[in-house]
């Protein structure tokens, strides 16, 4: 899944959250609820930017819609439309991406994504420290769920480990994908 759809999904996931339309209540339909229940998008030019902001070709889009419906449903039946086929692709990938979630509930949905976003949001923040650095750790202070305001890289666990709210290896900051 493209990084920049993922990202937009995640976002979108945590709306259908702070709205209520994602609860416990209805754990076994989320999927429905996030990405079936109404439209993403409702007009062909919103399709055509959306496509275009997430570098993908409305070909790509189509084949995937495709494949995905033949071996769902046995047959390819969405309308071809930028609105149609956005609409369906969403539907895929938020499925895939709700599916990629080990939750039981929608507290722990919401904390596994904002643990997601920060992580982005720390290693873009600090995208070119973390090539140069020796250090092992990235510690680092939350303002919100997709807002850092301070951080240090160091290896003094200890000192750092009650200053701060969170931290990250700096491997494993180096290792997450950045969409600029």
């Amino acid at each position: 899944m493209n990084t920049s759809v993922k990202n937009e999904l995640r976002n979108y996931i945590l709306d259908c959250i702070n709205d209520g339309t994602l609860t416990n209540e209805n754990k076994d339909d989320w999927h429905f609820h996030a990405f079936n229940e109404g439209y993403y998008i409702t007009y062909h030019s919103e399709g055509f930017r959306w496509l275009k902001k997430h570098d993908i070709d409305g070909f790509t889009a189509i084949n995937e819609v495709r494949d995905y419906e033949i071996e769902h449903f046995g047959e390819f039946t969405t309308e071809i439309s930028r609105a149609t086929i956005v609409n369906m692709f969403v539907y895929i990938y938020g499925e895939e991406l709700l599916h990629s979630y080990d939750v039981e509930t929608v507290e722990e949905l919401e904390s596994q994504i904002v643990d997601e976003i920060l992580n982005i949001e720390i290693v873009e923040k600090v995208a070119d420290d973390r090539y140069k650095t020796k250090k092992d750790f990235l510690f680092f202070n939350v303002v919100n769920q997709t807002e850092i305001s301070d951080y240090i890289f160091t290896d003094d666990y200890p000192r750092y480990e009650k200053k701060y709210d969170k931290f990250l290896s700096v491997d494993d900051a180096k290792n997450i994908e950045l969409i600029w």
